[in-house]
């Protein structure tokens, strides 16, 4: 699909995203109401919709950065390196993973940060799941609270990546629907002034708090967001996003983005879909 309107709004432009190989992917416990165990992974399926997504990111004008889980044997979802860490420059705040099945997987996350010249930091108490839970859009951190991140988190998370010339608002948006249980299935800045969401996933409170820091939410059917519509990557002025989301995809273009369209089921059946499989690094 192709945009259709010159972009109204700024778009922010993203350098370097980070993936890491489903090299491990399966279904092996269920963690959220997506993981079905009567299920089974179709291992060559997920890899080639995994470099599907990789190249379509890196098309779009992204450079992408792989992590190879050597030694991750036992972390069948690391493949979701949204959940690792949220990036503020060149500094890393780490997850805290809620479930026991994935903690191991910050030792090697951790390790490809420091590797890779970023500071870490992060509580080992708090519970706090990366940018699967803090997304940027402009000046502030919009932060799902709830199923897997603790809203004491927001305050550790400022303390650490805040500074004088980068004062970012952080806003606590807390969940409410089980299926939506990170923010980013949910939630999806496509620019700096400019976001999807499925407002019914939020509390009512936080549904009007999210309607006060100049951003520009545009809801998007129920259906679509079953789908994974808000699990999206943004490049530019693309949105890469699951396929069968047209509705949604109509609104963006709308709005002058151009929306590709990339198959995800082999993940969907842990949970996740395009964004979930990519962190933005800068």
């Amino acid at each position: 699909m192709a945009a259709t309107q010159v972009l109204k709004k700024a778009v922010p432009a993203v350098k370097k995203i980070l993936m890491c190989r489903p090299t491990h992917f399966d279904l092996t416990y269920s963690i959220n109401p997506w993981m079905d165990l009567e299920k089974s992974v179709n291992k060559a399926k997920a890899l080639r919709q995994w470099e599907t997504l990789r190249m379509t990111i890196e098309d779009s004008g992204a450079q992408v950065e792989v992590l190879e889980p050597f030694g991750a044997d036992n972390y069948p979802d690391m493949v979701f390196a949204a959940n690792a860490a949220v990036v503020r420059g060149k500094k890393a705040y780490l997850a805290n993973f809620c479930f026991p099945e994935r903690k191991g997987e910050r030792f090697f996350f951790k390790k490809w940060f420091e590797e890779n010249g970023y500071s870490t930091c992060g509580s080992l108490e708090i519970p706090f799941e990366g940018a699967g839970d803090a997304l940027f859009a402009g000046n502030s951190l919009f932060c799902g609270v709830g199923p897997r991140t603790d809203v004491k988190a927001l305050t550790d998370v400022a303390k650490e990546l805040r500074t004088r010339s980068d004062p970012f608002a952080v806003i606590g948006c807390r969940l409410v629907d089980p299926r939506f249980y990170h923010i980013d299935t949910c939630f999806c800045p496509v620019s700096t002034d400019i976001a999807i969401w499925y407002p019914h996933a939020f509390a009512p409170i936080s549904q009007h708090n999210m309607t006060q820091h100049g951003v520009e939410l545009i809801p998007v059917p129920e259906k679509e967001a079953a789908n994974f519509a808000c699990n999206a990557v943004v490049v530019n002025n693309t949105v890469i996003m699951h396929e069968g989301n047209e509705a949604t995809a109509k609104l963006l273009e709308a709005s002058g983005f151009r929306v590709r369209f990339v198959d995800m089921s082999e993940f969907i059946k842990s949970g996740g879909s395009a964004k979930c499989c990519t962190l933005t690094l800068c």
